[in-house]
């Protein structure tokens, strides 16, 4: 399929901004009730996670933001340490799939794809099964009963504890799905997720400096997810963004 203006239109009427990065590389999805999200990873990473059908589950502590589940403005020791004893609880019981809106912003490559050496899997999820990260400028202000524990936190603090991250971290346009380690597939210290039913791998994007070969990659994602579309990514020539490879999309 041909990079083509027309197709950014479809994207639009879908609901999705007009200088998303696949906007003139493939179509967006056609059920309503389904969302276009994104993962960045290595090379390696991204092809094991295609052969084995899966993506990796994330864990609160391992995330790279030390506010992480510490969103909230206690003043009082003892409430920090309540919300402190919840993000632990938390990191036991459950874990992450974390994606992005989109992939045209060259930070992203450049933390989460080995410095725009690696690939970007997109996914069409499941509306319903995700949440949007908030943005904010400003802590949280919440007041804590002085006798509260973890277990009776407040289910709407619990959500904006999960949800809200400094606005610092806007660019990633997070999204995501929180899942419980014992439906989660252990192996070794990690857990995974599988791609299917409700997660739908259907674009591979190399980046710019990936140096897998394309048509290698192709084969790959044919053998298991074979309507999946597979293109390279380029620096933008007019912008500081990271755009389709048009001589790649077909």
């Amino acid at each position: 399929m041909p990079t083509n203006e027309m197709l950014r239109r479809e994207w639009i009427s879908a609901g999705y901004k007009s200088d998303m990065g696949s906007a003139i590389a493939c179509r967006p999805p056609v059920n309503r009730s389904t969302i276009r999200l994104y993962n960045l990873n290595s090379v390696k990473h991204a092809l094991s996670n295609i052969e084995n059908r899966r993506i990796k589950v994330s864990r609160f502590a391992d995330l790279n933001d030390p506010f992480e589940l510490l969103a909230a403005n206690f003043k009082e020791h003892k409430t920090r340490q309540v919300v402190r004893d919840w993000k632990d609880k938390s990191h036991s019981l459950m874990g992450l799939l974390c994606f992005a809106g989109d992939w045209s912003e060259p930070v992203m490559w450049s933390h989460y794809a080995d410095k725009h050496t690696g690939v970007c899997l997109g996914f069409d999820v499941n509306r319903s099964t995700v949440q949007q990260v908030s943005y904010q400028d400003d802590r949280i202000l919440n007041a804590l009963h002085p006798t509260s524990i973890p277990d009776n936190l407040s289910e709407e603090l619990q959500q904006q504890l999960l949800c809200t991250k400094s606005g610092g971290w806007r660019y990633e346009e997070e999204y995501r799905r929180f899942v419980s380690l014992n439906d989660a597939t252990l192996e070794g210290p990690f857990h995974f997720w599988p791609i299917s039913g409700d997660i739908q791998l259907v674009e591979v994007i190399l980046g710019p400096l990936c140096e897998e070969p394309l048509e290698s990659v192709r084969q790959k994602v044919k053998l298991h997810f074979p309507n999946a579309v597979v293109f390279k990514a380029r620096l933008a020539f007019q912008s500081f963004k990271v755009v389709p490879d048009a001589r790649t999309v077909f």
